[in-house]
């Protein structure tokens, strides 16, 4: 046998040993990669036998406020409780999630798809106060339907909307029975009992506050059959005017069926009151002024444009019939009394 023949002999079993341990590094990387994904995707037992559906980010750590669902979590419509309202009680939707570490919504801007303009501004402080606020109005009255509206505002986030990222906000921070994540005074103000998460729904189409508005009636008459006797919104103290004295005049709501509750965050986060109240009257209360419904000037048609990037189209007119004129309705005149289905409640 020949030097070259011998080398190339020898060589084989050093080959095949190459190869295998190629394998073995191969497969230790996989399972390196499934344990990782198992970490944000998961199911583990309490103490209890309750199985919880760990969603998103964080870790399987069960005595952290993440994301979970569990087999008796308060499923919607429980006891027809939804079905039963009267009451509808709006939180009008602000901005998307795009973080799995949901346990930090109410301080961590990196949680929250936000503007420029919108950035160590208090705005994870204001919506996680938002949301307190309406589970607040909803534990004092046992025959609402809490809805939090907000449509798939952010081309760069996906098809996420705003109404879902509150209700899972909701369920992350243990909020369905009143708790107030912002207290440090150390007094559990937290009711035993609360039946709010089986009343409570999303709307998912609205792009500006007019639209949360009028599309959270007909989400009310999707759930209940019948549209509501009274409304209360959440959202900043500086829309009150404009959701008073347009949207709801807009919709020829009763005023006095008509509650607003303003909630901001403290001035420690950044948020400057004077200056959003300029904005606000500048890009929002004066446009819609002279066109209440949002339909012909550019800066209300540019804002609905950005905001829908999806193309969705609200179904509305066939869920509502009663409601097809006004949602159709672009003014600039409001529309007459006689044309709203609640006209005679």
């Amino acid at each position: 046998m020949t030097n070259r023949l011998k080398r190339r002999v020898s060589r084989r079993p050093r080959s095949s040993s190459s190869s295998r341990a190629k394998k073995i590094i191969l497969a230790g990387f996989a399972l390196v990669i499934f344990v990782i994904g198992t970490r944000t995707i998961g199911s583990v037992s309490d103490d209890k036998g309750r199985q919880f559906v760990h969603l998103r980010g964080g870790s399987n750590n069960k005595n952290k406020n993440l994301v979970w669902v569990h087999s008796d979590s308060q499923a919607f419509n429980e006891r027809s409780l939804a079905a039963q309202a009267t009451h509808l009680i709006v939180v009008a939707g602000h901005s998307v999630l795009i973080s799995g570490d949901v346990e930090n919504a109410a301080r961590d801007d990196s949680v929250w798809w936000l503007y420029d303009y919108q950035r160590n501004r208090g705005l994870p402080q204001a919506i996680v106060s938002h949301i307190q606020a309406g589970i607040k109005l909803a534990l004092e009255d046992e025959k609402s339907l809490l809805v939090f509206s907000g449509g798939e505002t952010r081309s760069q986030t996906g098809p996420e909307t705003e109404g879902g990222s509150y209700f899972r906000v909701a369920d992350a921070l243990h909020l369905w029975h009143g708790r107030d994540v912002f207290s440090d005074s150390g007094t559990d103000t937290t009711k035993e009992f609360s039946t709010v998460r089986a009343r409570t729904a999303t709307e998912e189409y609205a792009t500006d506050s007019f639209e949360n508005l009028l599309f959270s009636i007909c989400r009310f008459r999707e759930v209940t059959g019948a549209y509501p006797t009274k409304i209360s919104v959440v959202s900043f103290s500086f829309k009150q005017q404009r959701f008073e004295t347009l949207h709801a005049g807009a919709l020829q709501w009763a005023s006095n069926r008509f509650h607003y509750v303003g909630v901001d965050p403290p001035a420690s986060t950044g948020f400057n009151l004077e200056e959003s109240t300029k904005g606000e009257r500048q890009n929002s209360l004066i446009p819609f002024q002279t066109d209440p419904y949002g339909c012909h000037t550019d800066i209300l048609q540019q804002k609905r444009k950005e905001r829908n990037p999806y193309q969705r189209t609200a179904p509305y007119p066939l869920t509502c019939p009663e409601m097809k004129e006004l949602l159709s309705w672009c003014g600039p005149d409001f529309i007459s009394r006689s044309q709203v289905p609640w006209v005679a409640i």
